[in-house]
């Protein structure tokens, strides 16, 4: 078996680095994306890195077609519909029949009909992953938590939610992102759940001198020595990597 490391990598050696060597298991993260930010990467990367290390991975996908998100992952080198087949990537999809409508039927095993229900969300990620094991050697994301708070008529249940997805991670080892997009949400709420989650990283377009760029900062990360700068995120087709913003003093 594979020897299970006390931290969950991206794959991306800078950002890897700027984590104090990863996400500590157990942790639930916050990725805070921007409108036009390339963010999708983190997502992407974050489980094909623990395919890579034959750990479990689930995506819980709410604002996308599950297939493109499986696709996602071939330019990475892997074979996704092999890792489904055997049990090691679990799709939840989320996004087919979301409020239980019926036009359209979902190809995959777990299907989520009702997300304005919490306990069916809830319900349907623990069917999905009951037969890992162990817990600890599995990372997930949920993308994304903007939908399921546009979807509820209570951002209380979402925070009791979440609340309650801490303390099954820190029983059980299990380490996952959930993605939320800053600017559809009150300015309190997001303090919140940055108060509640063990870590945020955020990512962001910022307007420069000659061009609009993507910039990334480890906002939060509990139990961690991690680097708080504001680093520039350079991404292209299957990679990404860090660059350290000079001050402008420096430039001077």
């Amino acid at each position: 078996m594979t020897e299970i490391k006390n931290r969950a990598k991206f794959g991306i050696p800078d950002l890897d680095a700027a984590l104090d060597g990863g996400i500590p298991r157990g942790s639930l993260v916050l990725l805070e994306e921007d409108t036009g930010a390339k963010s999708s990467i983190l997502q992407s990367k974050f489980v094909a890195e623990g395919l890579l290390n034959n750990e479990f991975c689930y995506i819980f996908n709410m604002e996308h077609p599950p297939a493109a998100i499986v696709n996602s992952l071939s330019v990475y080198g892997l074979e996704p519909e092999e890792y489904i087949a055997n049990g090691q990537f679990i799709v939840i999809d989320g996004f087919t029949d979301a409020f239980g409508w019926g036009e359209f039927q979902s190809r995959w095993k777990y299907v989520c009909h009702d997300l304005s229900s919490i306990k069916d969300v809830h319900d349907v990620v623990k069917q999905a992953t009951s037969e890992v094991q162990p817990y600890n050697n599995m990372r997930g994301i949920v993308d994304s938590l903007t939908t399921l708070l546009l979807a509820s008529d209570s951002e209380r249940a979402i925070l009791n939610y979440i609340h309650h997805q801490m303390a099954t991670q820190k029983n059980y080892g299990t380490t996952s992102l959930f993605t939320i997009h800053m600017g559809a949400h009150r300015p309190e709420l997001i303090k919140a759940l940055e108060h509640i989650v063990d870590g945020v990283i955020w990512v962001s377009k910022v307007d420069m001198e000659d061009e609009p760029r993507d910039v990334i900062q480890i906002r939060k990360l509990r139990d961690s020595r991690y680097s708080p700068r504001m680093y520039y995120f350079n991404v292209d087709e299957n990679s990404a990597g860090l660059q350290e913003m000079k001050k402008k003093d420096d430039d001077d």
